[in-house]
């Protein structure tokens, strides 16, 4: 293992930098995976408050990290100027400068600095098919977020529940808000006393509170407006008898209207149609909503026909033995295999991670060009990001721009697999 450097002197440390630092001393290294680590990363990064600029830098030294780094004899080291950064990402030098600090506040990585500032690897010789240990490096140090992992995992999946309990509580708010709301409208019709709510749900509308705390809130008061009613309900005193209601008094005695005479044989036959007798006319209110209906249907088959063809007008020549073979690296990092489509559209929430891409451009994606294209298209983008992190400094953007070339129709992504494929 080798001896951790040391922060430059131009550098002010602060104690969230001092942490990092000390993560990357530590002795009783965590035994796990850049994929384990790069994925527990992505999933925590919001709860960590690195986003924007920030996300992007941080993918694109995951991504510059060798897999063979992250073993516990080593140190998963990254080297990169601050000018290739700013290259990468189009923003300024000083704004790269700060996101680099934020991710070492953050604590998933340290810095490793050299006498003269400068970042460089150098490697052993390149021995069976990987790539040798790295005998001097200074740049960057992930060790932190190694030491981390189980604790970033944690915040990642806490964060996930805890968007999952807000969107529920926002749905609450919205659905006791329209039942108080009826309630108290009825109660001025029946006159009843809803004053002391209003007032509360007034007040409550002045409070800054979390979505959780007005969920709650809404919920007493939901609660209190229910029993106002039943009180009130009680208070008129006990409800009529079913049977004293419903009486037969009064009821005339007549006979039943339905005709239940059995018909006679030539009666019958005269009102049956035969086989041979003319169609019905196309003047017939019976007929008239049967064509229309039948019409309508077959409009409905034909769009939706239509629209799957233009869907997935891309998939013409991908199967899923292509697919499989051409996503070695993506199966590999997210620990999945293509047997099916199910299994890679189901794994495109972490594919989006992955690259960066939001809920929102890949639900756009799967409304322009249908989800097994955009699927397809989105875990083709992810496999060139893995294997060459340098040559999409966008994956995110170069999603949305073969979105456009698939509606145009000009997306050949069969070639794309097969070169990759072939380059395995």
């Amino acid at each position: 293992m080798q001896s951790s450097g040391s922060v430059a002197s131009f550098r002010k440390l602060t104690p969230a930098m001092m942490r990092a630092q000390s993560l990357a001393l530590a002795n009783d290294v965590v035994t796990t995976t850049k994929a384990e680590v790069a994925m527990a990363l992505k999933k925590a990064a919001p709860a960590l408050g690195i986003d924007g600029t920030s996300y992007h830098i941080l993918d694109i030294l995951i991504g510059l990290t060798s897999s063979d780094d992250w073993q516990p004899d080593r140190r998963p080291l990254v080297a990169i100027s601050n000018e290739k950064l700013a290259e990468y990402v189009c923003r300024s030098k000083r704004t790269v400068m700060r996101c680099l600090k934020r991710l070492v506040e953050a604590g998933i990585m340290a810095y490793r600095d050299s006498p003269t500032g400068r970042r460089y690897i150098h490697r052993g010789e390149f021995r069976n098919g990987k790539r040798g240990e790295i005998e001097r490096g200074f740049g960057f140090d992930f060790s932190p977020a190694r030491q981390r992992v189980h604790e970033l995992k944690e915040l990642g999946e806490a964060f996930a529940q805890r968007l999952k309990l807000e969107k529920d509580a926002r749905r609450t708010v919205s659905r006791l808000l329209r039942a108080i709301e009826d309630m108290s409208s009825l109660a001025k019709k029946e006159n009843i006393d809803f004053s002391e709510i209003d007032q509360s749900l007034e007040a409550l509308s002045e409070k800054h509170l979390t979505v959780l705390q007005r969920a709650e809130i809404l919920q007493d008061l939901y609660e209190m407006s229910v029993a106002l009613f039943a009180e009130e309900d009680t208070q008129e005193g006990p409800e009529t008898s079913l049977d004293s209601e419903v009486t037969c008094a009064g009821d005339i005695d007549d006979a039943p209207y339905n005709n239940t005479n059995p018909l006679t044989h030539e009666f019958s036959n005269k009102q049956r149609r035969s086989a041979n007798a003319d169609p019905i006319t196309h003047n017939a209110p019976d007929y008239a909503g049967s064509e229309k209906a039948f019409e309508k249907t077959s409009r409905s088959r034909v769009g939706t026909s239509t629209q799957h063809q233009s869907n997935n007008v891309s998939l013409e020549h991908i199967s899923l033995g292509l697919l499989k073979s051409a996503l070695v690296n993506l199966q590999e990092t997210l620990g999945f295999e293509v047997s099916s489509w199910a299994d890679l559209i189901g794994s495109s929430e972490d594919i989006s991670l992955l690259i960066g891409l939001s809920p929102a451009a890949w639900q756009q994606a799967e409304e322009r060009v249908g989800r097994y294209t955009a699927a397809a298209v989105l875990a083709t983008t992810a496999e060139k990001a893995l294997r060459d992190p340098l040559l999409i400094s966008s994956p995110g953007g170069y999603f949305r721009a073969c979105v456009d070339r698939a509606m145009d129709g000009e997306l050949a992504l069969h070639k794309s697999l097969y070169g990759l494929a072939q380059a395995g």
